[in-house]
């Protein structure tokens, strides 16, 4: 089932919170609307189920025009954060309570609610708690059962709103990783909302970045992250380093610290903002020939086979620096905190004095 979202517009009284979204999840896609809280990612999802209705705009499924049918005829699941289990019901007649609910007409058989409810429960890996209640489960347990229960009904499109944003890091990794692999066996259109960046990269086809009630950019998320299409999206996708100075020509001044620059005419002489992403750098102990960016060490954090160090500007004005060193990187470097270092970037992005991205450049 594709989904089309044409010119929608959505007020909450002087607060707009959706402002000419146009968005196409092709059949069988996975999609990620990821941004800040307040940029209109879920009342979005609840305008496709139509749990809310727009004040502009249409949404299509398949190309039938749905905006203004009842929730109840979308044919659509629904999974929340907070799982919505009946506790006084077990894990196989939570799963089974919409296909109980049905009109009469349309309700299975109990065998055949039976059987649905006991392949639902092995695809997500839970047929030998089919007996217990929601209390004696784990956060992850739930939202699997919330995830079946959405399934039970055979929904054309599956929305999921912050699925995994109350589950600790450990779990909600691990289930990012079952809903990938679960997604490729049901092929259902899905949508789910978050804000935690690695988990749209990992999981989305396609990944929807949004900022203020509108999309900055739709792509896969490689594109997404190395072809950014508007400095928000630079900026939000993962920490970076921004070195603001000025740019004669050929070479990228700020106090004492200089970096010659391969740009082939594309940055204006002027003031430019460079970004640098931690894992786009190298610490050596010497400066170089187009390269000297001279700090102090501080802080260092080590994290499986990365290492994150904090970096003071040492006369030239920069905010703490973070470089990210493999294990093998740091130990070959040989520092102790409050040495001098020197920064040595592979790629740089641009930013001109007009607040736009301007090309990735490396140093000359």
């Amino acid at each position: 089932m594709s989904i089309r979202v044409e010119q929608i517009q959505k007020r909450f009284g002087d607060f707009t919170a959706l402002n000419d979204i146009n968005l196409d999840v092709q059949e069988g896609q996975l999609v990620g609307l990821l941004g800040p809280s307040g940029s209109g990612k879920t009342t979005l999802l609840r305008i496709i189920a139509g749990l809310e209705k727009a004040d502009q705009g249409r949404v299509l499924f398949h190309g039938q025009d749905v905006t203004d049918l009842d929730v109840r005829k979308r044919k659509v699941g629904f999974v929340f954060q907070q799982y919505a289990l009946f506790r006084h019901l077990t894990v196989a007649d939570n799963v089974a309570f919409g296909l109980r609910m049905l009109p009469r007409k349309e309700r299975p058989a109990r065998s055949a609610i039976r059987q649905r409810v006991n392949e639902l429960l092995d695809l997500v890996q839970l047929g030998h708690l089919a007996g217990r209640y929601p209390a004696q489960l784990s956060g992850g347990q739930k939202q699997r059962v919330a995830l079946a229960r959405a399934l039970a009904l055979k929904p054309d499109v599956l929305l999921l709103d912050e699925p995994f944003g109350a589950l600790d890091a450990k779990v909600r990794k691990e289930l990012r990783r079952w809903l990938r692999h679960l997604h490729e066996q049901i092929s259902v259109t899905s949508i789910f909302v978050t804000h935690d960046q690695e988990e749209a990269m990992e999981v989305s086809d396609q990944v929807v970045v949004m900022s203020q009630g509108r999309i900055e950019q739709m792509a896969s998320p490689l594109t997404v992250y190395e072809q950014p299409a508007s400095r928000f999206v630079f900026d939000f996708l993962g920490h970076i380093n921004a070195l603001k100075g000025h740019y004669d020509g050929r070479s990228w001044q700020a106090g004492n610290a200089q970096l010659r620059l391969t740009t082939e005419g594309a940055c204006p002489d002027g003031e430019l903002t460079l970004y640098l992403r931690p894992h786009e750098a190298d610490l050596r102990k010497n400066p170089s020939d187009s390269a000297n960016l001279p700090v102090k060490l501080g802080a260092r954090s080590v994290f499986g086979g990365t290492v994150t160090l904090e970096l003071e500007a040492l006369g030239w004005p920069a905010a703490v620096m973070e470089v990210e060193l493999s294990r093998d990187a740091w130990q070959a470097l040989d520092a102790q905190p409050g040495d001098t270092l020197f920064v040595h970037p592979r790629q740089l992005q641009t930013v001109t004095c007009d607040g736009n991205l301007g090309p990735r450049v490396t140093p000359a």
